[in-house]
């Protein structure tokens, strides 16, 4: 199953300056991301024994975070932003070019870890329920998952914020209305009923954290 926007979203043309734009936490798209990403990776509580799967590793700002493991997987739609990770993380990652849920139609895990961040906002709700079940189906028993994305606590707070920032982000009003950002009451309840119990953080206007063990 490829999502429906993974064409879309391949970020190829922009991977030569992506890392220079997120690096811009003035623009309230990117505000928080760097602490996000610090505390993606130590929620994760990754340690050598564990097989990990990163879903949209884009250019490997999160990866390069990851402590040793036995294993990493690393997936991302987007050739380019690959090839940039590659060059960035100086150890065995198991680099995966692939739809974030399409790579769960091959034969994978089981995970202990499970950890992403900036990509999963690209599925739209059915395709975020659908990939929570896929990562539930290679759990291996106490797995852990950390996401860090764009998300609201629901759909009455995303669309103040599009009126909000209609005036005077025009283009941030845009990104949220052309964009799948998460919205955490949907999310939070599809991930306890798969047996994750959660915890959520907020890191700036748009960006969260939600991190949760397999009961």
């Amino acid at each position: 199953m490829r999502s429906r926007h993974a064409d879309t979203f391949n970020h190829d043309a922009e991977a030569p300056g992506y890392d220079a734009d997120v690096v811009d936490e003035s623009q309230p798209i990117r505000a928080g991301y760097d602490a996000l990403l610090d505390w993606v990776a130590r929620s994760a509580a990754i340690a050598p024994s564990h097989r990990v799967l990163e879903l949209g590793a884009g250019t490997g700002n999160l990866t390069v975070r990851l402590p040793p493991a036995a294993r990493v997987v690393a997936v991302d739609v987007s050739t380019d932003m690959l090839a940039l990770a590659r060059a960035k993380v100086g150890r065995s990652v198991e680099w995966e070019c692939a739809d974030v849920l399409q790579y769960f139609d091959r034969s994978v895990g089981p995970f202990d870890r499970f950890v992403s961040t900036y990509a999963i906002h690209h599925l739209v709700a059915d395709e975020k329920a659908e990939l929570f079940q896929r990562i539930r189906a290679v759990a291996a028993d106490g797995a852990r998952i950390a996401f860090g994305d764009l998300m609201f606590e629901s759909s009455r707070d995303r669309d103040e914020a599009i009126e909000r920032y209609r005036a005077a982000a025009p283009d941030v009003a845009a990104a949220i209305e052309e964009e799948f950002f998460w919205l955490i009451d949907d999310a939070t309840r599809t991930l306890e009923k798969l047996g994750f119990s959660l915890t959520k953080r907020r890191f700036s206007d748009l960006s969260w954290g939600i991190a949760g063990e397999l009961r």
